[in-house]
């Protein structure tokens, strides 16, 4: 369908140039009617129908044969695409997403049977599922790969002590945290729920949920694993057993410890959902945030080892098994750089790797984590060149870190959608008691029996 309709409109063009359309046409409309036709053309090939659409508005389609058979067939597409879209969206519970093309939708397609019924299945799982609208705030929580063996982690005779003992959690701190976030009705969502992208244009959806729940997402930072932390208190990587489950190796660990089931956030989340299934809601996880420098989850997937080829192999099967189980992906960079440090070449470069290294592996993402919380998107009142760059690699949402919650656009900007990210670590846990009593009581989750 897509070919008939760049067909017709390239013969559309055509007629313009050697013809015009009638008599009556003037030189500077059909001027102008080339160049919409054309930007119509390059939203066809990008499947922005929405933009399309609008763009052929803009044209005087009623006393000329070519542009109204042209209008029809885009109509065809634009609503075959958009049921699509709209399918998918209520399969994944984004219930506001399928509501806004369906408001579009119903711009162009007056009393449509078709999406008339769409709209009523729409509302009537909305009631089924007896959820509310949500209007509050939307927590979303980080913390690093858990402290698996605290023991050896936080010995002062550890190296890492220091920075495990500021950026880090314990896991009993971890299951503790779960636990209080669980009494306080707090309930895991998609992070990937809480927008919407229509043609470029990104905006925030509003929330169903069950009576009584607040919104939590939770990611995780830096889930690789890297060689300078191997063999000090966390594990070595995810893998999967005999029975194809979720778990975690410890080479160093004693035999009867190297695969555990209760060291790190993925199986001990698994645990605890199958406890309180009612603390997911629609099956949603977590957001595992990566590099890509030393490989992911664990196994050396990053080129220039020679090994590469059999370390990916290995780890398909953990990526699989991770996404049926719900958990999500985010780019935390390729090389865990400070932004305002890097050019923007160099900046492009690592882009590129983690698209061809991690997005390979994992897939695409929307979700763009700044490493440290450090993210230049203005200069001189304009987008910088690195976040055009972001834009232009695929994401949309965008996260920094910040005690307190934070999720809109960002001043001075327009359609960037930014969502900080309250650090759940050693020093926050210390020091930012008061900030964090919104969410739990951290003197009752705080791990006195291994830190100071």
């Amino acid at each position: 369908m897509k070919r008939k309709l760049i067909f017709l409109i390239t013969f559309l063009l055509l007629s313009i140039n050697l013809f015009g359309f009638s008599p009556q046409d003037t030189l500077e409309k059909n001027i102008n009617t080339q160049l919409i036709t054309k930007q119509i053309i390059e939203e066809v090939e990008k499947n922005n129908y929405t933009k399309a659409m609008e763009l052929i508005e803009q044209l005087d389609t009623v006393n000329n044969f070519l542009l109204n058979n042209f209008k029809n067939n885009l109509l065809i597409t634009y609503k075959k695409q958009a049921i699509e879209n709209i399918n998918k969206y209520i399969e994944n519970s984004q219930f506001e997403s399928a509501k806004k093309v369906i408001t579009i939708l119903k711009k162009y397609y007056i009393n449509d049977y078709q999406i008339n019924k769409i709209q009523e299945s729409l509302y009537n799982k909305i009631m089924q599922l007896n959820l509310q609208e949500y209007s509050g705030p939307i927590e979303h929580l980080f913390t690093h790969c858990l402290l698996a063996d605290p023991s050896v982690a936080l010995n002062k005779n550890n190296n890492m002590y220091s920075s495990y003992d500021t950026d880090c959690i314990t896991k009993n701190e971890f299951k503790k945290i779960l636990q209080k976030l669980y009494e306080n009705n707090y309930i895991l969502i998609d992070i990937n729920s809480i927008f919407t992208d229509i043609d470029g244009i990104i905006t925030k959806n509003k929330l169903y949920l069950p009576q009584g729940k607040k919104p939590l997402i939770f990611s995780f930072d830096d889930v690789n694993y890297d060689h300078k932390k191997m063999h000090k208190g966390m594990i070595d990587k995810l893998i999967l057993d005999n029975d194809g489950n979720i778990a975690t190796y410890t080479s160093k660990a004693s035999d009867n410890k190297k695969i555990s089931y209760d060291n790190e956030f993925i199986v001990i989340l698994e645990n605890f959902i199958s406890l309180h299934p009612d603390f997911s809601f629609m099956g949603a996880r977590g957001t595992i945030c990566l590099t890509g420098y030393d490989g992911i989850l664990g196994y050396r997937t990053q080129k220039g080892n020679i090994n590469r080829q059999k370390e990916i192999e290995k780890v398909k099967p953990i990526i699989q098994k991770l996404k049926d189980l719900g958990w999500t992906f985010a780019s935390h960079s390729y090389g865990h750089y400070h932004m305002k440090k890097i050019s923007d070449e160099k900046f492009e470069e690592e882009l590129q790797k983690w698209q061809d290294e991690v997005a390979s592996l994992v897939g695409e993402t929307s979700i763009y984590v700044y490493p440290y919380g450090e993210w230049v998107v203005n200069e001189d009142n304009n987008l910088s060149q690195k976040h055009q760059l972001l834009q232009k690699y695929g994401f949309k949402l965008f996260c920094g870190v910040g005690i307190n919650q934070y999720y809109s656009y960002l001043p001075n900007t327009k359609n960037v959608l930014f969502m900080d990210r309250t650090p759940i670590d050693g020093y926050t846990l210390r020091n930012r008691k008061e900030q964090l009593s919104r969410l739990f009581n951290t003197e009752e989750v705080f791990d006195y029996k291994y830190r100071q």
